[in-house]
């Protein structure tokens, strides 16, 4: 391209940020204008910094209680996460901002924020996964009861269910012949649950789940498991360390 080969030459900092001619056809803004029988066509070209320009993968943070006689949360206010293992940055997005739009953002969006990947930071804990820098960098936040209502998707049509006491759901019948109605009595504080994407409403209390139609050949068949031990590791950490915590067993904690 001639635009690649004017900054190789004169702004060697610089470079494409695609070299995609499908990038250019269907998703760079483009004007138009005329001089006497000459047609000009000016594309918006993106360009980048070299260090800036590795391919981002994008990840949701999802935070959930974690049950003891109180429960913690991740106190961050970091909603999403950027990472490439080819870059020394990382990118977070906090609060209720929304992400751009497009293939290609702007580096000076507001709702990014770009963090070098060396430092001790919490969106960097969250990346590695480690949970002591994660308690240092992020901290918890430890809540009285009562507990928090909540139905949180975990992946495809799994679904964390939090405090729910009833589920009530509208579903095909064994037979396929028509739907039935169905009501399950919850007893457990924490159950996962994976739901069959044909029935035609699924009530969690007061809380609507939509499943995800396009897992609706994941599984046709209603399954549920129940959190019978849960552990609120990153508590335990205070007074274990990380190779105690790692042995635990079963028959320890029943």
């Amino acid at each position: 391209m001639g635009v690649q080969n004017y900054l190789h030459a004169n702004q060697r900092h610089l470079t494409l940020s695609r070299t995609d001619y499908a990038f250019y056809y269907n998703e760079a803004k483009f004007r138009t204008f005329r001089h006497e029988t000459t047609l000009f066509v000016v594309k918006d070209v993106p360009v980048t910094a070299r260090n800036l320009n590795a391919r981002i993968q994008i990840y949701d943070l999802i935070t959930m209680p974690v049950q003891t006689d109180y429960y913690s949360l991740l106190a961050t206010d970091i909603t999403t996460v950027g990472f490439s293992p080819d870059a020394d940055h990382l990118i977070q997005v906090t609060g209720h901002k929304r992400l751009p739009d497009g293939y290609v953002w702007s580096a000076s969006d507001v709702s990014l924020t770009i963090v070098d990947r060396n430092r001790p930071t919490c969106v960097r804990a969250l990346i590695v996964g480690n949970l002591a820098k994660i308690k240092a960098t992020c901290h918890y936040t430890i809540h009285k009861n009562p507990y928090p209502r909540s139905v949180t998707q975990l992946q495809g049509n799994m679904f964390l269910l939090i405090n729910i006491s009833e589920l009530h759901m509208n579903c095909p019948n064994s037979n396929n012949t028509g739907n039935e109605l169905l009501t399950i009595h919850l007893t457990k504080v924490q159950s996962i649950y994976t739901f069959d994407c044909h029935c035609f409403t699924i009530h969690a209390d007061e809380i609507r789940i939509v499943p995800d139609l396009r897992h609706c050949e994941d599984i046709d068949i209603f399954n549920m498991s129940t959190i019978h031990y849960p552990i609120n590791i990153a508590y335990l950490s205070e007074y274990s360390t990380a190779d105690q915590l790692s042995s635990l067993r079963r028959y320890l904690i029943e």
